[in-house]
């Protein structure tokens, strides 16, 4: 059986089609590995790429892919609504097929070295692979932005895992890790009221910190300016623990208590069929469905 791993990268850059496209097929090119979404986004000036292959093919596709983000993205123009301190800001790398999330591990510390070695880009490691305890929280290491690592420096509790100790010039820094299954998820509100969002956006934290709800759920409330509308912008960590449609359904209440309507939701990257079966199971309350009960798993 093969080995499987998911990279997710995330690059700050979503408002320039060309260099997107480039750095996806900086991807897709240099090796045998699978690009499976990409998509852009104008307000939080970011794109996430889903890929998927072997560790070896990997690990050299997300250098490719890195060496062309650092080569045209400059962190000095940039500015979006999603918290990012470099060009290459986040890679996260998921265990898929016959492979242990310590393998997993392993390799993005190889990324992480190419990155740092290869690049002259300072890399920090969470999740998983975290070597301090205060990077295993990736909030953590992006708290104020690339703007706060440019004006405070890269010392004390800011000091990178790997590479320079000072930000790339124009690429500034990048965090890699290893962890397991994750949904992308924003719901998006009929308002132009960002407050209607950060409060949402609070109380999911609220119940997430409290362990009254929402387990694994992290979230943040953005105003589309393109769209004049306010996001619940929300990270799923632990789809093991809580479905998407019980997050939605959640956001819902929330907005409608507030006088809101949801808008439209809307998946960033990609997901397990588990994750999907299960937001079905619990919308439509089926006794018994499983992934055995769709045709598709037959067919494979």
């Amino acid at each position: 059986m093969a080995r499987f791993v998911q990279c997710v990268p995330n690059f700050s850059e979503g408002r320039r089609p060309e260099v997107v496209e480039k750095i996806v097929e900086a991807i897709a090119s240099a090796s045998v590995v699978k690009v499976v979404d990409y998509s852009m986004d104008l307000d939080h000036n970011r794109c996430v790429v889903t890929f998927i292959g072997e560790p070896d093919d990997v690990r050299v596709s997300m250098l490719a892919g890195a060496r062309v983000a650092v080569e045209l993205i400059d962190m000095n123009l940039h500015e979006g609504g999603h918290p990012r301190i470099g060009a290459v800001d986040v890679v996260p790398v998921v265990p898929l097929q016959d492979i242990t999330m310590d393998e997993t591990v392993a390799l993005a510390h190889n990324i992480g070295g190419d990155i740092a070695d290869q690049l002259k880009v300072p890399v920090y490691f969470y999740e998983e692979c975290a070597l301090r305890g205060h990077c295993v929280n990736l909030a953590n290491i992006r708290r104020g932005g690339y703007e706060s690592l440019r004006d405070t420096g890269l010392v004390g509790d800011r000091e990178p895992d790997l590479g320079p100790r000072e930000l790339h010039p124009t690429a500034g820094a990048t965090v890699v890790g290893a962890r397991g299954p994750l949904i992308a998820y924003n719901i998006n509100l009929a308002t132009n009221n960002i407050h209607v969002a950060r409060k949402i956006a609070a109380e999911i934290r609220r119940l997430r910190d409290s362990g009254e709800g929402m387990p694994g759920v992290k979230a943040i409330g953005v105003y589309l300016r393109s769209r004049g509308i306010a996001q619940v912008s929300m990270n799923i960590t632990r789809p093991d623990l809580i479905n998407i449609y019980d997050v939605y359904s959640f956001v819902e209440r929330e907005a409608k208590a507030l006088g809101v309507d949801v808008l439209e939701s809307e998946l960033i990257g990609a997901m397990r069929e588990e994750a999907i079966v299960n937001a079905v199971r619990s919308a439509m309350k089926f006794r018994d469905l499983t992934e055995k009960r769709i045709l598709d798993y037959w067919m494979r």
